[in-house]
Parts: C-alpha cells; structure tokens; sequence
C-alpha cells in the first residue's frame, strides 16, 4: 500500500466516509427538504422541470425532471430531482422545459424486514417525490441532442432485438446489452436471480470492459495511436453511460477504464487496486449513500476479491507448475464468493450453493454474448440475414444458461436460506478473511526472502480451516438471530390491506396465518417471501386460511404456484368443507397440484409442539350462515401464561356464536378481526377476552377506513395497547412463555 499512495489515499477516504455515513451524520440526501416535509398523500401540485432522462415501460413513461418549481399549496419550493409517470410522450423530448399537473406523492420506505427499500433506491439518486401526471405541456423545445439521440438509438436497438428474437429472448438481450428491463420476463429473472447468475442481467463491469477495451484493441490494431484510440474508446464508454443510465457498475467501469487508458497513453504501468480505490472514490463522493448500497458492494467487491483474495487461494491450493485453467477459475469464482457472501445474505438472504460451478460456464460464454449481440445489432443495419443469424447464436447460449439454471436448482441444497445476518458476525467474518489473507502473504514473502519452497499442503490446510471457519460464523451469526429454542416468535407482517402473520414455534417449526392483500400487487412475492426469508426460513410447516376473501389468501396463492423458487409450504389447512367457498376450493386444488397437503381444521381440533398449543375455536359446529367473514376460523395459540386470538374476519353471527359458546377467556393479545371494521370487535367480545394488547393489520390510506373510529375508542375503553401496521410497519412479539417483548418495524416500542 506504500507503494501505491493514490490507493492508500482513496482507501483512508472511503474508510473515514463509511464511518460517517454508517451513523456520525445523514448524508444530505436522507435529510427531508421542504417540499418532502410538507407533501401529503396525493397532493396536488403544478410544476415545471427540464426533462433530463425518459425510460419507456410497456404501460407507461417515466420522465425524470430536475431544476424543478413546484406549487403546492399556494407555496412555492425548488426540488432539484422529481419522477414524473405518464401515460405518453410522442411529443416531450429529453431537454424539453415541461409544465406538470397532477398527484405528488412520497416514496416508501420498506414495512417490514426484508422488504425492498424503495425510498433509499431514490434518495441515491437524489430524487425525493415522483408525480402522477393528469396534464403536461411543453413550455419550451429546447433538446439535449446527444441524449435524445442516444434514447432514441436505445429504442430503436431494443425493437430489433425483439423482432429478431422474439420477445422472450429480444429483451433479455435488451436487458444485457441496453439495460431495459422493463419487458423482461419475470420468470426468467427469478430463475437467473435464484440461480446466482442474475448479474448477467445487469450492465456491469464487464460488459462496459469488454466493450471498451475491444473497441480500444481494434483501434491498436488497425494503427491508431495509443491517445487517439484511448480518446475514442473513453467517449464510446461515456455516450454508452448516458445511454444506458449512469449506475454504479457502468461508472465503475468508465472510470477504471480512463485510468487503464492513461496509464497506456504516458507507458505508465496499470494498477488493478489503484484503479478499484479511485473508482470507488469518485462514485461517494458523487453520492455518499451508495456505500450502502447493494450493487455497490457487490460490484466492488467482486473484483476485490480477484485483486486481493484470489492469489491468496491460488497460493494455497494450486501449485505453479501444475495451474490449469479449470483451476483458476475455480479459485476466482471462490474468491469472488467469499468476498461477496455476507453481503449477498444481509440483501438477499440466501445463497445458491452451485453459483460457483455454475459461473464458470456463464462468465466465459459472455463475451461471446456480448460480442455477438453487439456485431450481430451492427450488421443488422446492412445485411439483416446475416445479423439475425448472429444473434440467433446469443439466442442458443441464453437457452443453454435456461437449462443450467434449472438443472441447478434441481439439485439437493441448490438454494441455502440462512435470514440476514448481523453486523457484528459480518465484521468478524470480514476480519478472519483479512486475517487468512495477511497469513498467506506473510508465509509467501518469507518463503521468498529466505529461499524455503514449503509445500504447498501446509497452506492448502489453512486455506480450509479458514472457508470452513468464515461459513461456520455466518451460520452461526444467523441462526442465532432468528429464535432461540423455548422462544415463541409472532410477527404481523405489514401486508396493506389484508392480513398475514407468522409464528416460529420454541421447536423451530414455522407457521403462517392468512397472507392476502387488496391493494398491494403481488403481495405474496413483494412483501411476504421477502420476509420470510430474512427471518431465515426455507419452508412453512403450515398455512392457515381463515377463509376465502382475496385479502387473507392471494399471496399464499402466488406461493403455491412458484414454491420451486421461493418459500415451499408443506400443509394446506382451510376451515370445514361446509363453509368453504369457490376460492377456497379452487385454492386448494392449486395446492394439491403444486404438491402441497391439505386439511381441514374444526372446531375444537388441536396441534402444537413443545408447550405450544394451537386451538381451532371456531367456526362452530352449530353456525349455520354462509361462507365468508362470519365462518371465519377462529385460532387460539398458547404457550405457557401466553394466549393469543387470530380471529379473521369474523363477525355477526360467527362473533354472536363464539361470545356463547363458553369457550373464549383472557387474552394476552387478540389480533383484532376484519382490520378494524366497526362491524366487528363488539363490546361483549372485548369483555369476555379482555385483551392486554390488540393488533389490527389494515392499510396506509386504505379506502375502507380502518381501523375504525368506533373500534379504536372501544379497544382504548378497556386499557389495551394498540399497535397496527399503518403507523408501524410489521410488528413482532417474542416470549418465553412468561416474558414479553413486543417490538415495531417502523417506530421501536417495548
């Protein structure tokens, strides 16, 4: 590092900015200004901004608008960034000034554990608020040519790529070569995402390298000078940017790029760690929030790895004379995974364990990828036949990655969900890598200096016992996050408006209550999975549906139909035939067909495990009203001086029926019935269970009301504390059976 003071330099930048932005101060851009303060839900505003970027979606347009005026409540602010969604923008070029109206809101922030952050996403781009448009207008013509051409030529490409190809394969080609997801098949994300392949997806390093330096490497060879070539090879990379968006693997790259160009055009050598450090510099000082940011992370420490931990893994178990080209690669696909685990499991929460054999077939066949897509796209322009031929060739090898991908995941352990590890357990991991690394260097250099050839087994020992070491901390630090054995877990997970709970019994075995939503899409994908795989968990024992509405069960719905890559469920249980419904059926025949057991629960039907008891209350047996909220099933869970109430939706004559029966008592915690309705929760029942503490999962700026008004003043008549998702986020309870501790996602509270 001495010998590399620029390095040095930027490492010490980067270490005292972490430290800052880790906690000592907010970075400006997670500090609300005015106009996020004072922006309600829906509120309308006019406003004018230049139009500094536009990305086509299917059903829609997003421009992004910066040197903004906003009128908002006859007040004025300035916003520097702003998203705009509109229907169309035939007319609206990217330097257009632009006059807005319509609805303003706030981004979100993620509601639960594992959930995406779609509020930090923006605030790193400097963007704090996006508007539905209602009218736009053109106050001023002015173009950004180069960008608009370069969206326009982005258009053009993508359009035929998917004629060539179909559009199956057309955009994901358009994905790998232009970075436009917006059309990529969802399934084949999730299969490359699970897989561990989804980099390929992504504009990454790699393809801005073997773009830039293939282009540079032409240009030697055809007798242009080092600076005319390097020039023309760093305005190439910078059109590609502004073309594709400035993300942090594309600027990653430029930036590496000019430093390998200038390094060729003064003869000076090109130093990998040099060139990493200052690149990663350049991207926080542009925006220090992005050393929290995955892709950040994961961008620059796949090539950490191969600049600093991979000759360490060489020296260990390869020996010079006998390297082969398998080899290495296996040990730079290791090293690459060793430096990238924790980060993987602390944003994605599980790890496909065949990734590295995998990515020794996909990272190769990639240059070919983007070398045939790029040459194919070009010939096209003159010799269509031809360049449809060259892209058929992408064609095949995206099948072949199709195949390996599935073949992968078929295999046992192909997918280890181990939940989000702690920091302190990343931080000792990161150490003892360090430590290993160190260790190596030290052996090799005195090996150097006093002329000993060790064998390489010594080295080849150390090398196991510290993978075998870093993996058992991670294991460790994550299974100890997520239950303790004789712990009862219960979380109300923030499903918007619809309910869905999950239990972790003292045995470990996992259980789930509901899981539907009416205003959340894909509920099950976007903020159930999630969750649960950041609380560690592979597999739910059992699903209860308390009956057949869609916001109590069409996330568990969307689960049964893709278990192969997400969260499996082992045991259907839906109420007694008799008061099933159509979508109840239907939902279990989907279970059936996706290889899941069904049963039915009556009144009075019990299991459980170690001290825990699950008790069906209800329906009764004497209902005799239709299917729906008043059939709901009613569960009773206790362990130990715990008790809780699940109660659905019940109301009318299933609460009537239920209030005498004889069968309610005092309840720890009742999770409040039909989100809060006033139709439900009458005065009799909250005498009878007497709740210390109510739960009522309903939705932010749900059209229903709820909670009520009505319902509140009676849960606050009798003493109870109250917690709900739309001020709260998901909320969580752990007890040993005599203690309590309940905790909030959004708003900690004990």
């Amino acid at each position: 590092m001495i010998k590399r003071p620029l390095c040095a330099a930027a490492v010490l930048f980067l270490c005292i900015q972490a430290v800052f932005t880790g906690g000592l101060f907010h970075a400006p851009d997670q500090k609300p200004a005015a106009f996020e303060k004072n922006l309600e839900y829906k509120s309308g505003v006019v406003l004018t901004g230049t139009v500094c970027r536009r990305e086509e979606k299917p059903d829609y347009t997003i421009l992004y608008l910066k040197d903004n005026r906003v009128l908002m409540k006859k007040r004025i602010f300035q916003e520097s960034k702003i998203l705009v969604y509109i229907e169309t923008t035939n007319h609206i070029s990217i330097g257009n000034k632009i006059k807005v109206t319509g609805q303003a809101e706030a981004f979100e922030a993620a509601r639960n554990p594992g959930n995406f952050n779609q509020k930090f996403y923006y605030q790193k781009q400097g963007i704090h608020a996006f508007v539905w448009a209602d009218t736009v207008e053109v106050q001023n013509q002015h173009i950004f040519l180069l960008r608009e051409k370069l969206a326009v030529l982005r258009a053009e490409w993508k359009k035929k790529l998917t004629e060539h190809l179909g559009d199956y394969y057309g955009n994901s080609m358009s994905a790998i070569l232009l970075g436009d997801k917006s059309e990529l098949d969802s399934e084949l994300k999730d299969l490359y995402q699970k897989s561990g392949i989804g980099h390929i997806l992504a504009i990454s390093g790699l393809h801005m390298s073997f773009l830039g330096i293939g282009l540079y490497k032409i240009l030697r060879k055809i007798g242009l000078n080092f600076a005319v070539s390097g020039g023309i090879g760093i305005c190439f990379l910078l059109a590609y940017t502004l073309m594709i968006g400035c993300g942090v693997s594309s600027i990653r790259a430029l930036v590496m790029f000019i430093v390998r160009m200038g390094a060729d055009i003064t003869g000076r050598d090109y130093d990998m760690p040099t060139s990493l450090a200052l690149a990663a510099a350049v991207i926080v000082i542009w925006q220090p929030l992005y050393l929290k940011d995955a892709g950040f992370l994961l961008s620059f420490g796949a090539l950490l790895g191969i600049t600093s931990v991979n000759p360490c893994l060489e020296s260990c178990f390869l020996q010079k004379t006998k390297q082969n080209a398998l080899a290495k690669s296996i040990c730079a696909s290791l090293s690459i995974n060793l430096v990238l685990l924790p980060v993987m499991l602390y944003f994605y929460f599980e790890f496909p364990l065949y990734s590295i054999l995998l990515n020794l077939l996909v990272i190769p066949l990639m240059s070919l990828v983007l070398g045939a897509g790029a040459a194919g796209s070009l010939i096209l322009t003159v010799l269509p036949q031809a360049g449809g031929g060259i892209l058929t060739l992408c064609k095949w090898i995206l099948m072949l990655y199709e195949e390996a991908c599935r073949t992968s995941l078929s295999l046992p352990m192909s997918r280890i969900v181990t939940g989000k590890p702690g920091k302190g357990g990343m931080a000792i991991y990161y150490l003892i890598l360090l430590m290993f690394c160190i260790a190596v260097y030290l052996i090799r250099n005195r090996g150097r200096k006093h002329g000993i050839k060790r064998k390489g087994r010594s080295k080849a020992v150390i090398g196991c016992i510290t993978i075998f070491g870093l993996c058992l901390v991670l294991y460790v630090n994550c299974t100890m996050n997520y239950g303790r054995k004789g712990e009862l877990r219960v979380t109300m997970v923030d499903v918007g408006q619809g309910d869905g709970l999950y239990m972790k019994g003292p045995d470990g075995m996992n259980y789930f209550i509901d899981g539907g939503s009416s205003d959340v899409s894909l509920v099950g994908k976007y903020r159930i999975e999630p969750f649960l795989k950041s609380q560690g968990v592979q597999s739910l024992d059992y699903v209860f549906i308390s009956h057949g509405d869609a916001d109590h069960m069409n996330g568990i719905g969307e689960m049964l139909e893709h278990q192969n890559l997400g969260i499996s469920i082992r045991c259907l249980v839906l109420p007694p035939a008799e008061v099933q419904d159509e979508t109840l059926m239907k939902l279990a025949q989907k279970a059936e067909q996706n290889g899941t057991r069904v049963v039915v629960m009556e009144s009075g039907e019990t299991l459980g495990e170690s001290g825990l008891k699950l008790v069906c209350k209800g329906p009764l047996k004497d209902y005799q009203g239709e299917p729906g909220n008043a059939a709901s099933m009613i569960l009773e869970v206790s362990y130990g001086a715990f008790h809780m109430l699940f109660t659905g939706d019940v109301e009318g004559e299933g609460e009537k029926l239920l209030e005498q029966s004889g069968t309610l008592e005092q309840y720890t915690v009742l999770k409040v019935a039909h989100h809060g309705s006033k139709n439900s929760t009458s005065e009799e029942f909250l005498r009878l269970t007497a709740p210390k503490i109510a739960w009522i999962s309903s939705g932010l700026h749900n059209r229903y009301g709820h909670p009520h008004e009505e319902t509140i003043k009676k849960l606050q008549g009798i003493g109870g504390r109250i917690y709900g998702t739309q001020e709260q986020g998901a909320v969580t309870l752990v007890t040993d059976g005599d203690r309590l501790e309940i905790t909030t996602y959004l708003k900690q509270t004990k």
